[in-house]
């Protein structure tokens, strides 16, 4: 967890939907790697923005494949 008393040079982002509407935060400081939180749920932490991607696509995919009611689950 990015200790965020201690960073001197910590930044966030918020993430937003299509809508405009705020679904988490992105924070990342020099050497502190990168945290994502997202709809209040989900947080990951990663070295690299790639991975920080990656779990966003991720959970953006499983979130919209479960409130797809016409989608087969497999």
């Amino acid at each position: 967890m990015t200790d965020l008393k201690a960073a001197q040079s910590i930044d966030n982002v918020a993430l937003k939907d299509e809508d405009g509407r705020d679904v988490g935060q992105y924070f990342f400081g020099k050497g502190h790697g990168r945290t994502v939180f997202l709809m209040g749920k989900y947080k990951g932490t990663f070295k690299t923005h790639a991975e920080c991607q990656a779990f966003v696509d991720g959970a953006l995919a499983v979130i919209n494949r479960l409130s797809d009611d016409s989608a087969p689950l497999l």
